[in-house]
């Protein structure tokens, strides 16, 4: 937990970066006036993803969709118990996800009223039927901003479902953007799968916290 804010966010972060992070979630936390949390005990293929689908690349393991459970264990333990050790009412809650984790918070912004912003820095948009199933449901109307990152190489990856993620943001974005009241930034940026991840998170914090 960095901070004390009543503007709260909630980082879900795949595990080869969270250990780096540290000076700069502090730095961010200051800057921008938020609470940052990071979300641990997170099992990566299952919790992140909404449906089972095949896994990517040769002999990766499945997808195994059991975002559904993990959205329960945040938002009726992680988020209130949190929240009630640190003695915060009334929290602005973000959720920011990076990959699969970016994916899940845009899931999570159409099944549940817990937060008021998204950040998702290189989603897995690309999800099978994943944009399919945004244009049949609506965002939460607690949402009010919306931020999308993806670095401008990431459409090149040898794995034909990942190379269509330029493509599947730009849909997700206006999907929201038509059905939603939420302000929502799409934005490619410099580099490949949420690497450099700084700026970006930078970035991010900026479109969500920044004045407007």
């Amino acid at each position: 937990m960095i901070g004390t804010s009543h503007k709260i966010c909630y980082l879900i972060l795949p595990e080869g970066i969270k250990e780096n992070l540290s000076a700069e979630l502090e730095m961010l936390s200051e800057k921008y006036g938020v609470s940052i949390v990071i979300v641990n005990d997170v099992n990566w293929n299952d919790d992140m993803t909404p449906w089972p689908a095949e896994g990517v690349f040769r002999k990766a393991k499945p997808f195994g969709g059991k975002a559904a459970l993990f959205l329960e264990k945040l938002t009726k333990g992680i988020i209130p118990t949190t929240e009630k050790d640190l003695g915060i009412n009334n929290a602005e809650r973000t959720i920011v996800g990076v990959s699969l984790s970016g994916m899940f918070a845009v899931w999570a912004g159409f099944n549940a009223d817990a937060f008021v912003n998204i950040i998702s820095i290189s989603g897995s948009l690309w999800y099978d039927n994943f944009t399919d199933w945004m244009s049949e449901k609506n965002l939460s109307s607690s949402i009010k901003n919306v931020c999308l990152l993806l670095g401008e190489k990431e459409k090149n990856s040898k794995d034909k479902r990942m190379a269509t993620v330029e493509d599947k943001t730009l849909s997700a974005a206006n999907i929201m953007m038509n059905n939603s009241q939420a302000s929502v930034t799409f934005e490619l940026v410099e580099g490949t799968h949420f690497s450099p991840i700084t700026p970006r998170l930078e970035r991010a914090f900026e479109a969500v916290y920044g004045v407007k």
